[in-house]
């Protein structure tokens, strides 16, 4: 092994010559000698992101790796590879890659102290990080700087810090103009796309729009027509006769059970959400009701647009749907009043799960004199299982009085390169049938066949929503399992759990942030155990005080 040159410069006796020399040692010499520390590099992190998986089959994702990579090597930082802040076939027009994707990630990695304030963040240009209006997109990027993060736009080389938008106004006019001509890009093809729907929903009346049709119902692709199917239609009069006889959502769900009436969906079971939807559905008597996407304050809204009159063939009558309609009316103008829209109201909202067969567990409240208690909704409908109540107030003591100290022991997980590699390919699955969506849309505007293109985008429309949901439980999987951004999150738990004196407690934001902590909590009423399983791996148990027996 080559010597290691030290350069060593000896003080000279007073009056004397200064003497440099240089000496040549064999690390075989030295060894468990302690070696000065070396300064590490800094980091920098790269930000990938492009609409379709198109893009990346193409020249974009080895474009901006390359970018990258090679900034980072002519200026000598650490391009970081333990991190893979790649938002693939995800939108910034919307907002979403800041909302809900990987750049939110980023800043959420930052705050919680994972990555160092002073580090780069590399993006190929300003429309990366935000295609959204100026105003909001200048905003995506002063909330990154402002955390000490220097963003980096590798197309011109540009800097931007806090140091450098104040030092020169020209930088901040630079990247103004940058977002408004990305966003106007945006807003002409979100135009373009709409008018394509438009004409699609205009022909609805004379042709199937979509294959996608109520349970009660299919397509017959060959002729080209919707048609019932007779025994589920006739459950459909069934439950709005039975409605109009006074017979309640709960008791006809329990009734389908009870008779082994196949349900219909992804459901096990008959609930009595899904008896209120059939109830509210006008496809019962042939209508069908399309909606628009609009974005009102940043979220995503379905307006309802003019019914299309005799589009599905009708279930029930027009005489027997304005009855129903118009004793449910009644009903909700008597009862529900000062519950309507109630916020969440216990502690476990969307978490609590039966402990014998591990379906959901509701709440209810048995008259003015009882206290809200916690049952197996499967039970509850009468589709098996064991009706037993766990009273919430005795769960919630238990909560806020012992698990801020399991919170304090809990494990932060490790980060899992398996997850990112399953989040990057379900991400580029999902831009490549966005894309495939656009070319159907592309063709339907230039006059193509429309029967076969719009069978065809209702396939990819339902692939799309599949692929998007896979999507979604990865990321929430991986973010979960993020060390020091785990901990953030058990920290602010902690925080609701524990207000400040005299501040009372916030029940729905204890619930929200154990949804971001918790995958679910069993309520075994058999043993009195709460058995809390954390979303990133692995479970802690909690006692709570079972009522004595009357």
């Amino acid at each position: 092994m080559p010597g290691r040159q030290l350069a060593k410069r000896l003080l000279p006796a007073p009056g004397g010559p200064i003497i440099n020399m240089s000496l040549t040692l064999d690390p075989s010499l030295i060894k468990g000698t302690a070696m000065p520390n070396v300064p590490s590099k800094t980091k920098a992190y790269s930000y990938l992101r492009f609409s379709t998986p198109e893009q990346r089959k193409g020249d974009s994702y080895r474009r901006q790796t390359e970018l990258a990579e090679n900034y980072a090597a002519r200026h000598g930082l650490e391009l970081d590879d333990t991190f893979n802040f790649h938002d693939l076939g995800v939108s910034a027009f919307r907002g979403a890659n800041v909302a809900t994707g990987m750049l939110g990630y980023f800043k959420e990695a930052v705050e919680a102290g994972e990555i160092a304030q002073g580090s780069f963040l590399l993006v190929e240009s300003l429309d990366r990080i935000s295609r959204q209006s100026a105003r909001r997109a200048q905003r995506v990027l002063e909330d990154i700087i402002d955390l000490g993060v220097s963003v980096v736009t590798l197309n011109d080389g540009r800097e931007y810090s806090s140091v450098s938008l104040e030092r020169d106004p020209f930088e901040l006019m630079v990247s103004l103009l940058t977002f408004i001509r990305a966003n106007e890009e945006s807003a002409m093809k979100s135009s373009r796309l709409k008018g394509a729907w438009g004409a699609k929903r205009a022909a609805a009346d004379r042709k199937p729009l979509t294959s996608q049709v109520p349970a009660w119902m299919r397509l017959d692709r060959e002729a080209g027509e919707i048609k019932l199917i007779p025994e589920r239609a006739a459950i459909v009069e069934r439950i709005f006769r039975e409605t109009l006889d006074g017979k309640g959502q709960h008791l006809i769900a329990a009734d389908l059970n009870r008779e082994s009436v196949e349900p219909w969906g992804r459901a096990k079971y008959w609930q009595r959400s899904y008896i209120a939807k059939i109830l509210s559905n006008e496809a019962v008597i042939g209508n069908f009701v399309p909606h628009t996407l609009d974005y009102v304050d940043g979220k995503r809204t379905r307006t309802p647009q003019e019914p299309v009159q005799g589009y599905f063939p009708a279930a029930i009558s027009e005489g027997l749907w304005a009855d129903v309609r118009t004793m449910n009316e009644g009903k909700r103008s008597r009862q529900r009043g000062r519950n309507a829209n109630l916020p969440v109201s216990h502690m476990l909202a969307r978490l609590a799960v039966c402990p014998k067969c591990g379906g959901t567990m509701t709440r209810v409240m048995k008259g003015s004199r009882s206290r809200p208690a916690l049952v197996c909704a499967r039970a509850k409908t009468k589709a098996g299982c064991t009706y037993k109540s766990v009273r919430i107030d005795l769960v919630e003591e238990a909560i806020v009085g012992r698990l801020p100290e399991r919170l304090r022991d809990a494990p932060a997980g490790e980060r899992d390169a398996t997850l990112d590699a399953g989040v990057e390919n379900a991400r580029a699955a999902l831009g490549d049938v966005a894309d495939r969506i656009e070319r159907v849309l592309d063709a339907i505007e230039q006059g193509g066949d429309s029967r076969t293109l719009t069978s065809r985008l209702r396939e990819l429309e339902g692939e799309y929503e599949e692929t998007r949901d896979t999507l979604r439980a990865l990321e929430a999987r991986r973010a979960e399992t993020a060390g020091q951004t785990v901990q953030a999150r058990i920290d602010r738990l902690l925080g609701t759990l524990e207000p400040e004196e005299g501040d009372p407690l916030n029940i729905p934001a204890v619930n929200g942030a154990m949804l971001l902590v918790f995958r679910k909590v069993t309520v075994d009423y058999r043993y009195g155990v709460l058995d809390f399983e954390w979303q990133h791996g692995g479970s802690v148990e909690l006692p709570y005080s079972l009522p004595e027996e009357s």
